[in-house]
């Protein structure tokens, strides 16, 4: 099913250039891209950014809660079809790019190829996608007092992987390390610049184990099981449909081999 694209900007040329970016890094990944109805929707500016967010993805699905989504965004998912009573779902994820991310199209290509990496996890390996998701919402604390990067959660690692595969792919090597370089000098935080300076390490060959990257994680985080469990529960009531069947016990008490 194709990827629905939408691009808010006031300039044509800017929404156009944007959309042929974004074109672009879709085409790259083509058949891997899951077929559901995704939506891709570049913003032109960042109300909805959360803790220095650049984008990011999340399922939809019935009853999915969109208030923290500007209305622009939501009535994207929910369409008027002339027909129906209500308005039906037509989307089953979103990636959003806030405005900044956009300014620039390698910025762009980069934080589009992170997010679509997103979407192919959760098809592929949803049992994993959805507990390193749930390391994602502990508190900052946990990450300083382990001295825990993104970069240690598996899934975020591979994304960040493909998406430097990618954006190397379309605009080369060299375009993507002065992009990179430059957002080191930026140094808009001390998270930022760290997590800019490992994509800089990053080769278009590195690779991750997604089963063994997370049973490593868990054995680090055995001591956070309760901050864990408690994620857990509030994913399962605001998603169950992904999160509804996942237990925990596997990842902290067998090797994680058998899951997917």
């Amino acid at each position: 099913m194709p990827v629905t694209l939408q691009v808010k900007s006031g300039d044509l040329a800017v929404k156009q250039h944007r959309e042929r970016t974004a074109r672009r890094v879709i085409d790259y990944f083509g058949g891997r891209l899951p077929p559901t109805r995704l939506l891709c929707f570049l913003d032109d500016n960042d109300s909805a950014r959360i803790r220095g967010e650049r984008g990011r993805y999340e399922t939809i699905h019935d009853g999915t809660p969109l208030a923290h989504l500007p209305d622009y965004v939501s009535d994207c998912i929910y369409v008027d079809d002339g027909v129906s009573f209500y308005y039906p779902r037509v989307i089953d994820g979103l990636v959003l790019l806030y405005g900044t991310t956009c300014a620039n199209e390698v910025g762009l290509s980069m934080t589009l190829a992170h997010e679509l990496q997103h979407t192919i996890q959760r098809s592929s390996k949803r049992q994993l996608w959805a507990v390193n998701s749930l390391v994602n919402q502990l508190e900052k604390g946990v990450f300083d007092a382990l001295k825990m990067t993104w970069a240690d959660i598996p899934i975020e690692r591979e994304a960040r992987i493909v998406s430097k595969r990618a954006t190397v792919h379309l605009f080369g090597e060299q375009r993507v390390t002065e992009y990179i370089e430059e957002k080191i000098r930026e140094h808009v935080s001390d998270g930022d610049f760290a997590d800019w300076r490992f994509i800089h390490t990053l080769t278009p060959s590195d690779s991750v184990d997604l089963v063994d990257g997370t049973r490593k994680l868990f054995h680090q985080l055995k001591d956070y099981r309760s901050e864990l469990e408690n994620a857990l529960h509030r994913r399962r009531e605001r998603d169950p449909e992904d999160f509804g069947d996942i237990d925990l016990d596997p990842f902290f008490t067998v090797p994680t081999n058998t899951l997917g």
